[in-house]
């Protein structure tokens, strides 16, 4: 099994978690940025996009499709909840980090590169959604330790790396979303630091973004 990625992608942080928390072996090769334009890699995924695994014959990319399917292919053990009820909370809180953080993150992110950041109005607007976004899934969650209970579930696995760029991109424009004003969240993200999967994929998320 091979995982196509970038260490310091939050898209690919989910992913990786997974693997580690099912126990399956599988090569994450270092790649260059260049990497996923390449002819080699476009004649597997035309997309030209990370994360992209292979599994023997079958390959398959976006985050939440990859994991679903590791769900589905190495059920054991479970990322997902038991009950209806709990599964659809976990794939919405993976959908609202898919959909709305993961792409605020990255606008500031890039701002950041791109020279926007230092456009008051840019910094001002940006940063502000970032906290409203933060607001509204504090308001979604009640972690025991973890956000559907006390089984770390894909909910868990989709927001890690995150939420660490949450207090790195918010201190970069100085207005940092402090853990008092997130306390359930910032008692679930110790909860999950805790975790061997969580460890190495900071660790290396961090490597990756010093080199």
């Amino acid at each position: 099994m091979k995982l196509f990625q970038f260490p310091h992608s939050h898209y690919s942080a989910k992913v990786t978690i997974a693997l580690l928390e099912k126990g399956l072996v599988f090569d994450a090769p270092a790649l260059t940025s260049a990497y996923p334009k390449s002819p080699e890699f476009l004649a597997l995924n035309p997309l030209g996009k990370f994360p992209f695994l292979q599994d023997g014959d079958f390959g398959i990319g976006e985050s939440e499709v990859i994991v679903e399917y590791l769900e589905d292919r190495y059920p054991q053990p479970a990322l997902l909840p038991s009950t209806p009820e709990g599964r659809a909370r976990s794939r919405w809180i993976s959908r609202f980090h898919d959909l709305y953080l993961g792409p605020q993150l990255s606008t500031l992110y890039f701002g950041l590169s791109d020279g926007r950041a230092s456009d008051p109005a840019f910094a001002a607007a940006e940063v502000d959604k970032l906290h409203e976004l933060m607001a509204l899934l504090e308001s979604h969650v009640a972690p025991t330790p973890y956000l559907l209970g006390e089984s770390f579930t894909l909910a868990d696995a989709s927001l890690v790396l995150s939420f660490w760029y949450v207090g790195l991109l918010s201190k970069a424009y100085h207005k940092p979303v402090l853990d008092t004003a997130i306390p359930k969240l910032a008692q679930w993200f110790a909860a999950v630091q805790q975790r061997a999967s969580v460890i190495q994929v900071l660790e290396k998320a961090q490597a990756s973004l010093a080199g």
